[in-house]
């Protein structure tokens, strides 16, 4: 009995349809049926039932899961502790954090390295790219399923404003958005999510300044100092080297906060991936 056999079996068993399990297993619908027929011939009995709904286990298979399941995955631990680890390719938008984007993001209990790959303004973008197979995972922000995914919550992040040191607002330990207002703005390109959550709330309360300035995320904090502008930024980009020469302040009654998703085609990357960005993650 070939083990793709098997493993095409416990899949399909868990995601209840053919299309689910081969988007999973990385291979065609057809190679997928074709594996699951072949194991019914060896075994010599019909381990689906088979319907437009999808496939449901007869209770021949239902037993042979429960026998197989449990042998599967000790083999694939015992695999996994002989495999070197495997670079998994991640989309972050830049907002993410600027400085995370070259590094590789490691964790000792995980078996994997993620290499930060890809960046869009727009999370969405990554969609076509994990049906593709051109990345492993993706972060999104404030978009917590997308059908023919498995994800999961793995950073809730707030905003805060940055300033110069020199900034007229310097001295206050808390800001309200209506003095972030009354003075210049740097914000992040016009495609980004949160420039379309900063316009809105601009339009709802009338603010009409002009000199707003709206540059790439890593040109942001260069412009902040030379404009006496100020910038809010998730948390997350309140670190080393910026904070060396800039302020953070707390923003009052703050309508900005996100939720960070981690996106993957492959179940079994979810929970390593998860493990890994939660840890780096934590501030």
């Amino acid at each position: 009995m070939n083990i793709r056999y098997l493993e095409a079996f416990l899949t399909i068993s868990e995601e209840g349809s053919i299309s689910k399990a081969s988007t999973r297993l990385g291979l065609t619908q057809p190679a997928v049926s074709r594996h699951v027929k072949e194991l019914e011939k060896s075994l010599n009995t019909a381990l689906f039932i088979r319907s437009h709904e999808g496939m449901t286990l007869t209770e021949t298979g239902q037993l042979f899961y429960n026998d197989m399941q449990p042998t599967w995955h000790e083999l694939q631990s015992k695999l996994d502790s002989f495999t070197p680890k495997k670079a998994v390719r991640l989309g972050v938008a830049p907002f993410i954090s600027s400085t995370y984007l070259p590094q590789t993001l490691t964790y000792e209990d995980s078996n994997m390295d993620i290499m930060c790959t890809r960046t869009q303004e727009n999370c969405l973008e990554f969609i076509p790219m994990l049906k593709k197979g051109d990345i492993d995972a993706a972060i999104f922000e404030d978009y917590p399923h997308h059908d023919g995914f498995y994800s999961t919550l793995v950073k809730h992040d707030e905003y805060q404003v940055a300033l110069a040191e020199d900034h007229p607002l310097a001295n206050f330990k808390e800001l309200s958005l209506e003095q972030c207002f009354s003075y210049p703005q740097i914000v992040p390109p016009k495609t980004s999510r949160f420039y379309q959550m900063w316009q809105a709330l601009r339009e709802k309360n009338g603010w009409r300044r002009k000199d707003i300035q709206s540059l790439p995320h890593r040109s942001l904090f260069h412009s902040l100092k030379q404009n006496h502008a100020i910038a809010i930024i998730p948390k997350l980009m309140v670190e080393p080297p910026w904070n060396q020469h800039f302020l953070f302040k707390r923003l009052s009654n703050c309508p900005f906060t996100r939720d960070l998703y981690l996106f993957t085609a492959k179940k079994s990357y979810l929970k390593p991936l998860q493990q890994s960005l939660v840890h780096t993650l934590q501030r």
